[in-house]
């Protein structure tokens, strides 16, 4: 087989990347190679909507089977690449076939964290990431009553509120003070904790998980601080680890991810990486980063998809981020780190404001919690990377909150 774009991954990355190949080239061959057993279709309902009602399976697909036949697409299912030779421009499938190319793209996304602990394998647990993972989950607590959540993380989170809302009884169980750490600052993190108690979910913190035994119909999960927690199932949201092992057998570079330039291109003139697997340079913030979320997919993929065809365009978007706890939404978008300085502008404490991210009172970050509509406008003030005093800053969360308000129903 022979294609002049060879497209590795079956996810939103992909998807994207065949719309960026397509507006600067119109009749190159495609061939697209997923594991997946369905086409590219979106992430975020399988932890959010899909549990409450708002979205259906059925929307899941980025586009409908036919639009990859209208692209003179050629999409491979259940196909997993198991070698590459970038001097020779080939690459193998697990059924032997090579497929030579003219342009590689390396869209492979990420695993769940596997837990290194006694017993992390065993029946009942669940690693949570894809379709086919919903769908097992979503099957399996029809009559269970407890569910275990193991990570404090936006999947462990979400899921943890997705399953209370399910009717399970839960009880999360993360390794820090508060769900989040790494994002939230200490006070709004603390608030989120508590307001899974009010929920009804058993909070857990500061604790880790040292292994797993099953007992009969359950399953008994075992603490570092020598506790021990009876349920039925438990759900692992640990992070993921970027897949990069086909690119570092094909002696690619790797750092956080796959190492790519400005354009999304490896250090092999004729291979590219996107997505959740690529380490990219990021001009506005000045710093190499590696991005795991949604909108960061769709549009590194549609980015490098066009340079792959000749568009040679540098990848500056500053990817967002947004996740659901009960009645509680927020967007983010920038560096948003909680090791940064922090500046609060509440309109209702922990409930209704904007968290900026300050680097030497640069904003570097805006977190909008329960503020909608605003996410341009904090690109923007990132963008201009400017000193800015307090006053100034309580005048720019008003002017990003004043025109949107809380979500509704929030």
């Amino acid at each position: 087989m022979q294609a002049d774009y060879l497209v590795v991954g079956g996810g939103l990355t992909a998807a994207s990347a065949i719309e960026g190949i397509r507006s600067h080239d119109a009749s190159g061959s495609i061939v697209i190679l997923s594991r997946e057993n369905h086409a590219p279709y979106h992430r975020p309902p399988l932890s959010k909507g899909l549990w409450f009602g708002k979205e259906t399976l059925e929307g899941l697909s980025v586009h409908e089977d036919g639009w990859y036949l209208e692209q003179r697409a050629q999409l491979h299912r259940r196909r997993e690449v198991v070698e590459l030779d970038p001097e020779q421009r080939r690459a193998w499938d697990d059924r032997g076939e090579v497929v030579e190319y003219g342009e590689l793209l390396l869209a492979t996304g990420a695993w769940p964290r596997r837990l290194e602990v006694e017993g992390s394998e065993l029946d009942g647990i669940h690693y949570f990431r894809g379709l086919e993972d919903y769908l097992k989950l979503e099957d399996d607590i029809r009559h269970l009553q407890h569910v275990l959540v193991v990570g404090g993380g936006f999947i462990g989170l979400e899921l943890a509120a997705a399953l209370r809302h399910a009717g399970k009884d839960v009880t999360l169980v993360y390794p820090t003070e508060y769900p989040l750490h790494r994002v939230l600052p200490r006070d709004l993190g603390l608030f989120v904790a508590d307001k899974y108690r009010q929920e009804g979910v058993e909070v857990v913190s500061n604790e880790t998980i040292a292994g797993f035994q099953r007992q009969g119909g359950e399953l008994i999960a075992f603490t570092a601080s020598r506790n021990e927690i009876l349920t039925q199932l438990i759900v692992v949201g640990a992070g993921v680890v970027p897949q990069t092992d086909l690119a570092d057998a094909a002696g690619l570079e790797i750092g956080n991810g796959i190492e790519v330039d400005e354009y999304g291109r490896t250090s092999d003139r004729h291979v590219w990486a996107a997505g959740d697997v690529a380490e990219f340079p990021s001009p506005v913030l000045g710093r190499r980063m590696r991005v795991e979320h949604w909108d960061h997919a769709r549009e590194h993929g549609r980015a490098v998809g066009a340079n792959m065809a000749g568009a040679n365009v540098p990848y500056t978007h500053l990817p967002m981020f947004y996740s659901d706890f009960f009645d509680l939404g927020w967007e983010a978008v920038g560096e948003c780190e909680s090791g940064l300085d922090v500046h609060p502008v509440w309109r209702e404490p922990f409930r209704e404001g904007v968290v900026f991210y300050l680097l030497d009172d640069v904003i570097r970050g805006a977190l909008l919690w329960n503020v909608w509509g605003a996410v341009d406008g904090a690109r923007e003030l990132i963008r201009q990377g400017r000193h800015t005093t307090a006053a100034e800053r309580e005048a720019l969360a008003a002017s990003l909150g004043a025109a949107t308000g809380a979500a509704p129903g929030a």
